[in-house]
């Protein structure tokens, strides 16, 4: 069995004329609200052997914050997990990681709305709010995907 962690990013900047959304970083209370959120995460025991992340600022900020909780693991960066990603393509990228990955393998993966919400529907059929700094796991049991639970950024802080 593996785990999926699928968590939005903290908060980040407001949009600025002339600034691609890509670069909006997080705020310093995203960033002491993700840090906070994410030792949480790892102190229930979702602890990543593998993260990944989508190429816009705010996610690498939130996936740095995950590996100062949990201590280093390797980590990609993909174009795929943008805000305007595909469920079912990321659905059949994530399949065949699970299939090579080693029992217990949790993957984190770090992206945006509405591309989280979407791929939660997806994969599980349940309807989930994203909020930001949150976490969804889901397990990958017996050939399909299964909604464990849906972690808010307040339950993972306190």
């Amino acid at each position: 069995m593996s785990t999926l962690l699928l968590i939005r990013h903290g908060i980040a900047e407001d949009p600025q004329p002339g600034q691609p959304d890509a670069d909006r970083a997080l705020t310093a209370e995203g960033w002491r609200k993700t840090r906070a959120a994410m030792k949480g995460l790892v102190a229930r025991g979702l602890v990543p052997t593998r993260g990944f992340n989508s190429p816009y600022r705010r996610a690498a900020e939130t996936m740095a914050c995950l590996q100062e909780a949990a201590g280093a693991f390797p980590m990609e960066t993909r174009l795929d997990l943008r805000p305007d990603g595909h469920p079912p393509q990321v659905d059949l990228w994530l399949r065949g990681l699970v299939a090579e990955a080693p029992l217990g393998a949790v993957l984190a993966l770090v992206s945006h709305q509405p591309f989280l919400s979407e791929l939660i529907f997806h994969l599980t059929g349940r309807p989930v709010e994203v909020k930001k700094a949150s976490c969804t796991v889901i397990r990958w049991v017996d050939g399909a995907w299964r909604f464990e639970r849906q972690l808010a950024p307040a339950d993972l802080r306190g």
